[in-house]
């Protein structure tokens, strides 16, 4: 298929935006038609109108993905408007977050958000149950996350950083580290912060994944900060499929759905968010138990490989359309 790609160009948003959808669809055998737009907030509204196909040009594709919809939405607004975005070809909202997202204001934005696509897949399982749409896991893309990729068995029997988190170290994130930190103590380093490669032109997307997916690798006990969104983050499927250990905490209420992807303690080790004294016995429990823990980390990691990868992911995401586009065409015409 020729693919028209909406998604927000952002490092901080991992593999996915900065390289992975493009280049997956097209190992895939699909033409992408890249339309990047720089960044989650619009400005540049104009020079950006310059960069964009015109909806013309998209409705000689057979459907427009629009990735990171919650983001994508408002720069469609901007940059198109609802009287031009009137496409005669089938679009396809992805997701990114959850809808309890209150900071992004979408508990209330679904009803302004919804009409602008035909086809709705949710990361989150409670909404894909709320708003009648697609339940969608995120997956990892195994041509840069793997648990041997550029190492040999030596390397890989050597995980140098015992206890660690990649990822934005946002304020309640923060928060939650300052809490659990004295509690871990101090015989075991709890190493955070964000990898990357970059020059004078910027950050390097393939390098930066790679040296990512590494860092991985080198991890006993992945110890998932709190995410905002209720959902199964992108990064735990990645880190998965690296071989490696994670811990990551329950989900309330209605999103504990998302919790049946992995077993507990079988491909993955939940913790109940807020027990400090509880979570740093559990990571101390972990690293005691190599053996142990090893066995659920290749068992999480075989069964991503099996289910959770990105291109079994983009291939349900299109799945809809591939039926229904050429009929879908037919009505609006």
């Amino acid at each position: 298929m020729k693919i028209a790609l909406f998604y927000p160009r952002n490092a901080l948003a991992g593999w996915y935006a900065i390289g992975g959808y493009v280049s997956t669809l097209e190992r895939m055998g699909h033409e992408v038609m890249d339309c990047p737009l720089p960044g989650n907030q619009v400005h540049a509204v104009e020079q950006v109108k310059q960069l964009l196909p015109t909806v013309t040009r998209i409705n000689e594709c057979d459907c427009a993905l629009v990735m990171y919809t919650e983001y994508v939405q408002p720069w469609l607004k901007a940059v198109y408007g609802p009287q031009v975005w009137q496409l005669k070809v089938p679009v396809i909202a992805r997701y990114d977050e959850s809808f309890d997202r209150a900071d992004l204001g979408l508990p209330r934005r679904w009803e302004e958000i919804k009409p602008w696509t035909d086809y709705h897949s949710f990361p989150a399982a409670q909404d894909a149950e709320k708003f009648s749409g697609q339940w969608l896991p995120f997956g990892a893309d195994e041509h840069m996350f793997s648990d041997n990729i550029a190492f040999s068995k030596q390397e890989l029997r050597e995980k140098k950083y015992p206890l660690a988190f990649v990822g934005s170290l946002y304020q309640s994130r923060l928060d939650y580290l300052a809490q659990l930190a004295p509690c871990v103590g101090s015989d075991v380093t709890f190493h955070c912060g964000q990898v990357f490669v970059q020059d004078l032109s910027g950050i390097k997307a393939e390098e930066s994944t790679r040296l990512l997916a590494e860092n991985y690798r080198q991890i006993k006990v992945f110890f998932c900060l709190p995410p905002m969104s209720k959902l199964i983050v992108c990064k735990v499927f990645e880190i998965m499929a690296c071989g490696t250990f994670v811990m990551f905490p329950r989900l309330p209420g209605e999103a504990a759905k998302n919790l049946t992807l992995f077993e507990d303690k079988k491909h993955i080790a939940y913790y109940n968010y807020g027990y400090m004294k509880e979570n740093a016995e559990q990571i101390h429990y972990w690293l005691a138990h190599d053996k142990e823990r090893e066995a659920v980390a290749q068992a999480g990691c075989k069964l991503v490989h099996e289910k959770y990868t990105l291109e079994q992911m983009l291939e349900q995401l299109l799945a809809p359309v591939a039926d229904t586009c050429s009929t879908l065409l037919h009505i609006r015409q």
